[in-house]
């Protein structure tokens, strides 16, 4: 589903119920009408952009540094999307590799919990990207078009996500169960201090007061 999210370029939409500006995370704008339904794409920092969309749409800004910054972040998920995928291939199929990877299963647990934090900081770039909403230059920017997570996004995040926290608990359920415990025994100890014991002086001294 990460595949399919990817080359969905509907990440940002900006648009209204006749057509619609996306943004994507693989490199591309594209312009997609309804009626009738057709799509035209160029690549980010494309200088000539009426050769394919119209206004105000041709004047679109190009893609600032934090969705620069998604694409190489969406990359590293694929790649270790790839990595885990050929893990969990030689869990099943070779015995040697099982042996010669135990020692190394805590390392490579939290590898992938790193990769899901990877995953919602690529999330939030781009529900940022929403938020700001400033594709268009100021004396173009209308009413009629509003801003929006787009199909692809939710299916990257949400169809990609999902299943590989799901792999990550059936491949390290015993390295999970002591990260949680951990982590709940440093909550505990955070919010639940046992107070300090006043020395036995002070209280000789209190008491003669």
């Amino acid at each position: 589903m990460t595949g399919f999210g990817y080359v969905n370029n509907a990440w940002v939409v900006m648009g209204k119920e006749t057509d619609e500006f996306q943004r994507g995370v693989r490199g591309l704008d594209c312009y997609r009408t309804f009626q009738p339904e057709n799509i035209s794409c160029l690549p980010w920092g494309y200088v000539n952009k009426s050769d394919k969309f119209p206004q105000p749409f041709s004047q679109v800004e190009d893609a600032d540094i934090a969705v620069n910054v998604a694409y190489v972040v969406a990359i590293v998920i694929l790649v270790s999307q790839f990595v885990w995928l050929s893990y969990t291939v030689g869990l099943c199929c070779s015995l040697k590799f099982c042996e010669r990877v135990v020692t190394h299963k805590l390392v490579l647990f939290h590898a992938m919990v790193t990769t899901v934090g990877v995953w919602i900081i690529l999330f939030f770039i781009y529900m940022f990207e929403v938020i700001i909403g400033n594709y268009l230059p100021m004396s173009l920017e209308t009413s009629k078009y509003s801003y929006s997570i787009g199909l692809g996004c939710w299916i990257f995040f949400l169809g990609g996500m999902i299943p590989f926290v799901g792999a990550l608990h059936c491949l390290f359920g015993e390295e999970f169960s002591r990260s949680a415990r951990r982590l709940r025994e440093f909550v505990r100890r955070r919010f639940h201090r046992v107070p300090t014991e006043i020395p036995l002086t002070e209280v000789n001294q209190t008491g003669g007061n």
